[in-house]
């Protein structure tokens, strides 16, 4: 039972996170492209209207991978978690359905943007459908996150006869559109997803500007630099504002989770010091480096009098999540720190003039600082995942509860695991063999600045 448990787990978390890099790109890439082609019609630059076909491209591989691992995601919900699911159908099924409506809207007019590029005699026409794209998939990823939410925070249905007695009643299908902690956790995802597809991608034009010979291949990547930049120093400011309102709001309804991603054992006191990493070993807290005063000046909005809520000492044990989620905590915040201070000098250095995209230390930089943030990410969304435990729906339903017992999906499971293990690397190559099939000179030579996507 505890290895089904355990199996079943590990299989699910591996897909879920193989699926986050896969939206992460195509949330991304879309909001990059359709920027870059506003920029290409408005100043008619042919570099940002190359930027944009090319990104095109780019965006419908991870769509359509995204797709297909999500179907799988999907799959895996109903059969390694039924009574999960169960619960699901009858409480919260309306944000699925309505992914179903924003996918089909992403859908229908991705093929209208690739395949009827030249058609539309107005582009801003054209540009226009960008909207609509980024709409669904933006809307997918929320409804999503709307379930998520629900799971975090659940609603819609009498909790304490379904506690007693196993029996839904009193059903609001429409409450799991706005549990309780939907607002700040996606306030806060949107943001960091953009931050972390985006930081990528820029990472990858700086590397193809480290490599490029020629002078209009520096001039095409440099300018996909600044596109990224910009557009990152926006995200990174939401992310923290938005981070800091998430906290507050696990305060209120989460806690347990608060107390264990903060080291938290004893609680209820003012002037709390800020733990960074650590652990804690019989009621102890060990091997923590502490900043006086700073976790109750940061939960009370600037008010170091604070008083934090009642800790870990609280609760029983067994319900406490695994305490890595603190040290997994910090990572993500210093993680995000240090993209924001490189963010800060990049712009600084624009408004000096010293112009940081042509600088190869700070394009290095870029390139490390583009995985660091896809792996923060995904951090973040283990330390949500993981500090609900060992709740599914929190207070609710045990992951343990919810679970199939059978051993039937162990091979098919360890199979599709090796598969994602080949698939995300092949994707990102074949994604950029896709992006830079031509130099640069050579392609706006070919097709000129006004020609359709040629796959």
């Amino acid at each position: 039972m505890a290895f089904i448990t355990t199996f079943d787990r590990l299989l699910f978390a591996y897909s879920i996170g193989v699926h986050i890099i896969l939206v992460t790109m195509s949330i991304s890439t879309i909001v990059v492209l359709s920027v870059a082609e506003y920029l290409g019609i408005k100043y008619k630059d042919k570099y940002y209207d190359l930027l944009a076909k090319r990104l095109a491209k780019v965006f419908t591989i991870f769509f359509a991978i995204g797709t297909a691992s999500g179907i799988v995601m999907a799959a895996e919900l109903v059969i390694l978690f039924p009574k999960f699911f169960s619960v699901v159908a009858a409480v919260a099924m309306v944000p699925f359905y309505l992914e179903i409506f924003a996918f089909m809207t992403e859908t229908i007019f991705l093929i209208i943007y690739i395949y009827y590029w030249d058609f539309f005699k107005n582009r801003i026409t054209h540009w226009i459908l960008t909207f609509f794209i980024g709409a669904g998939t933006l809307g997918s990823a929320a409804f999503i996150v709307m379930v998520n939410a629900w799971m975090n925070t659940p609603n819609g249905f009498n909790i304490g006869v379904y506690e007693k007695t196993g029996a839904i009643t009193d059903v609001n299908p429409w409450a799991s559109l706005n549990s309780p902690s939907f607002m700040s956790e996606i306030a806060h995802v949107v943001p960091v997803t953009l931050l972390a597809g985006t930081m990528l991608i820029g990472g990858y034009f700086a590397y193809r500007y480290l490599k490029a010979r020629e002078g209009e291949d520096r001039t095409f990547y440099k300018k996909g630099m600044k596109l990224t930049s910009a557009l990152s120093m926006a995200y990174v400011i939401l992310a923290g504002v938005s981070g800091s309102l998430a906290a507050s709001d696990l305060i209120v309804n989460q806690p347990l989770k608060y107390s264990a991603i903060e080291l938290n054992y004893l609680g209820g006191r003012a002037f709390e010091p800020e733990k960074l990493f650590g652990t804690i070993v019989n009621g102890h807290v060990v091997g923590a480096i502490k900043i006086p005063g700073l976790q109750s000046f940061l939960a009370g909005t600037g008010n170091p009098a604070y008083v934090i809520p009642k800790g870990l000492a609280y609760y029983p044990q067994s319900m406490w999540p695994p305490l890595i989620v603190h040290s997994l905590f910090d990572l993500m915040v210093g993680f995000g720190i240090l993209i924001g201070l490189f963010l800060l000098a990049y712009l600084i250095m624009w408004i000096l003039r010293s112009e940081p995209y042509s600088n190869r230390i700070m394009a290095g930089i870029y390139i490390i600082l583009g995985f660091l943030a896809m792996f923060t990410m995904e951090d973040g969304w283990v330390v949500d995942e993981v500090g609900r435990q060992p709740w599914i729906i929190y207070n609710v339903m045990y992951v343990y509860q919810a679970i199939n017992t059978s051993t039937s999906m162990i091979g098919p499971g360890i199979a599709m695991m090796a598969f994602y293990t080949l698939l995300i690397p092949v994707s990102f190559y074949f994604s950029a063999r896709v992006f830079n099939r031509d130099s640069v000179s050579k392609e706006i030579s070919a097709s000129g600045s006004t020609t359709g996507v040629n796959f």
